[in-house]
This record gives C-alpha cells, structure tokens and sequence, in this order.
C-alpha cells in the first residue's frame, strides 16, 4: 500500500508518516504540507490512498479539488469530528471515507485497509444522518431543478413558527436581535413563494423534507 498524507501541520503529517512506515504492507508513503502540486505528488508516488486533513482553513476546498483531479485515487478524511454534517461535507467534496479524531493507529489501518476494498464504517448516528439527509434531497429533486433550500436557521425559524412564536418571541429564543428574526422570516417566505406567515405551515406540512437537516 503506497500511503499519501496531507496535514497544513507538518510535523503530525510527518509522524504519522513515521508511523505508518513500520507496518509492514505499507510499501511507501509520504508527507506533505502544502496543497499546492499535491496532485502530482499522488501521482509521482503513484498513491494507492491519500489520508487527507480537511480541518484546517481550505481543507475541505483542497480536498475536493484533489478528488476531482485524482479521481481514481481513494481520499479519506483525516481526524474527522464524528458529526453527520461533517461525514455529509467530505462526501460531497468527493471522499471515500473517515478517520474519526479518536480513533487509534490499528483503528486507522483498519480503514485504510477497507477503503481499499471500497468499503467504509460509520458511526450509527451519522448513518441516520445520511439517510435522512438523502431523503430530505430526494424531496428537493423532487420539488424541481432549482428547488428551495432552506438554510439550519431558518429551519429552526420555521419550528418556532409552528409554536406561534412573534418576531420578537423568535429573537429572544435564538438570542439574536429583532431584526434578524425579521429577515430570516422574509427570507423564508421567499424561498417558499408565501404571502405570509400563516401560509408557511402548509407549506411544509406539504413538504416535509424541507425541515429535515443533517
């Protein structure tokens, strides 16, 4: 197994390289610090894997642009927050798979080891946020092209309005000011083409989906 790693901090790039140098079906592997020319790194080693550090500023970014050029070569998210919305971010941006930030060497190997048989393991919490995630798409393919998407805030907006909650009652809950209560319910409005706040409910009531979040 030829091994790429990724990490903006290079010396928990390289000690896991270290690390991974002394099993003994890694044959090669590689630590890099910087994200510009990692794709031609991939292919000069030529990688079988690459272990990928998606929490530091651009990571995700970075991560997805590799996938896009290297798609034939497995991405796995490195020291992954075990959250759905997290897992859901990597998925989109093209990769395979997830290290959670507690999990242990052997642990690692063990995923490795998977993806490359193109298989993966999750969390029973985050393997309820996907499917709901993908039904709550579903719903949105099915409403049209270019479907509503409400943002998590405004989904919270929409269940204090189901309570009967005023503007203010909205603020107060959220601890945000008046006027941004005030704007997300707008904002809500639009996206759903409804007159006024009585016709929101109905809405989605009609289309539940709309309300389901990672």
């Amino acid at each position: 197994m030829r091994v790429l790693i990724y990490s903006p901090v290079r010396f928990f790039g390289e000690g896991l390289a270290a690390c991974l140098e002394q099993v003994p079906d890694v044959t090669a592997v590689r630590a890099c610090h910087l994200l510009t020319g990692i794709d031609e790194e991939v292919r000069r080693l030529p990688a079988d894997l690459v272990l990928f550090d998606v929490n530091a500023k651009r990571g995700l970014g970075g991560a997805r642009a590799l996938a896009a050029t290297c798609c034939e070569t497995p991405i796995v998210a490195l020291a992954l927050p075990e959250a759905a919305e997290e897992v859901i971010a990597c998925a989109d941006a093209g990769l395979v798979s997830y290290v959670p930030r507690q999990a242990s060497l052997e642990q690692l190997l063990t995923i490795m080891h998977m993806t490359l048989r193109g298989e993966t393991v999750c969390d029973p919490k985050v393997a309820s946020g996907l499917l709901r995630e993908l039904y709550r798409r579903r719903g949105l393919e099915a409403a049209g092209a270019n479907p509503p998407l409400l943002t998590c805030r405004e989904i919270e907006v929409v269940r204090l309005l189901r309570r009967g909650m005023s503007n203010k009652e909205i603020a107060n809950h959220l601890n945000i000011s008046v006027a941004t209560a005030k704007n997300h319910v707008h904002s809500i409005l639009g996206k759903l083409s409804a007159q006024r706040r009585a016709d929101v409910l109905p809405i989605v009531d009609e289309r539940p989906w709309l309300l389901m979040s990672a």
